[in-house]
């Protein structure tokens, strides 16, 4: 079945949460189907949340567009403990009933750390919350509350696709999360999610970002001017493919990797202009292939592998006709790739590294830097191009790399 929404003429009549949730609702009561989202902005004001074999679609980015409602946040004023289902703020006024928030403190303000909850009612300046807080929250250290939360997610579902719209965040005035546990679009402990033509972008947090999932597939989407991260898989994605997709202009990475990214493979991407790192891989992000992806215009390096013990490092990766350019910025000398850590059997294969000077600096002069406690790194047939000062670089101390003579022009 299909059930429409939109502002008139549609089986649900709303432009905000609430109606698009009603025809999720509906549909998953059927078994599965489609909900068309119509042309048109829909203002958020908690995360449209997802069912099995639901294909949640708009009528293409720019056109259907969710929006986070403005931002709210205040201070909490009194503290906020693990188990309650509370939180007493200074000022309430912003608040409403069926808003999504977050809690934490400047001691728990990352990861799995934060509570992001729905308000259930309000009390004076109490807010009572869908679920207990899973830390504690205190004055002392700054606790507050604010509504971020992710405009699009799945928790614990299969079979899923969304397309065809865009996510907007709305950052003026929200407060900024990381990805971990809300995104643009987030899913969470679930399997065979679809993304295709999505744009998330302006959000306070990471674009795009799915944790504990299997056999994700992120297919020509963007993510853009998010405050954190553009598409992240983390924590145990398995079998990830994400394939043509724009990432560009966010406060840190574009694709990250992050804690157990395995046996994925990346293709025909473009990285650029991120506040960090094109590509980032770290903790057991093995057993990844990278093929014909471009990362230029990053502020550090277009490829980094962080600095990890050998059985935690991220091995076993190979990249293969991938493009790299003036990673870096003046004053702040970047790298076409970075490899730090105990990190072992990596292979970069035909690969093209170009290297300019802006405002008279090379800004990318390192080709390929080999950390001392990496090894087993093989490099063939990569193409340096332009301004490269030092193709390689390598201080290695394992004395087992694999490196072909630099070809250039």
């Amino acid at each position: 079945m299909t059930v429409t929404v939109g502002s008139t003429g549609a089986d649900v009549v709303g432009t905000d949460n609430v109606a698009i949730q009603k025809a999720i609702d509906r549909v998953a009561a059927a078994g599965g189907g489609t909900v068309l989202i119509k042309a048109g902005t829909y203002l958020l004001a908690n995360s449209v949340r997802l069912a099995s074999h639901i294909r949640l679609r708009g009528e293409g980015p720019g056109k259907t567009v969710l929006k986070k409602a403005p931002g709210v946040k205040s201070k909490l004023k009194i503290d906020a403990d693990y188990g309650e289902m509370i939180a007493t703020v200074e000022d309430a006024s912003g608040f409403a009933p069926g808003m999504g928030v977050t809690i934490l403190d400047n001691g728990n303000a990352d990861a799995w750390k934060p509570s992001v909850r729905t308000i259930v009612s309000i009390e004076g300046h109490t807010l009572h919350f869908d679920r207990f807080l899973q830390m504690d929250y205190s004055v002392a250290r700054q606790g507050q509350v604010f509504n971020t939360f992710p405009l699009i997610a799945g928790f614990n579902v299969e079979d899923v696709q969304v397309e065809d719209l865009s996510v907007d965040g709305s950052r003026t005035g929200s407060g900024i999360l990381d990805g971990c546990q809300t995104a643009g679009i987030y899913f969470f402990h679930s399997q065979r999610m679809h993304l295709r033509n999505c744009l998330a972008r302006d959000y306070p947090g990471d674009g795009i970002s799915l944790q504990f999932v299997e056999e994700p597939v992120v297919d020509n989407c963007e993510a853009e001017g998010n405050a954190e991260l553009g598409i992240h898989l983390g924590t145990g994605a398995l079998r990830g493919i994400v394939r043509d997709c724009r990432v560009h202009d966010n406060g840190k990475d574009g694709l990250y990797l992050c804690w157990r990214v395995q046996h994925a493979r990346y293709e025909r991407n473009q990285s650029w202009n991120n506040g960090q790192d094109g590509i980032s891989l770290g903790h057991k992000d093995t057993d990844n292939i990278f093929i014909s992806n471009s990362s230029s215009g990053n502020t550090r390096a277009g490829i980094s592998f962080l600095d990890e013990d050998a059985t935690n490092a991220a091995s076993r990766n190979t990249f293969e006709g991938n493009t790299l350019e003036d990673n870096g910025r003046p004053g702040e000398p970047g790298y076409a790739i970075r490899i730090e850590g105990e990190t072992r059997d990596l292979k970069f294969v035909s690969n093209t590294i170009r290297s300019r000077r802006i405002d008279g600096v090379v800004v990318q002069p390192v080709g390929i830097y080999i950390g001392p406690k990496a090894d087993r790194i093989m490099a063939g047939q990569n193409l340096f191009m332009g301004e490269v000062e030092k193709a390689i670089m390598d201080e290695s101390q394992g004395g087992h790399n694999q490196l072909d003579e630099p070809h250039g022009r």
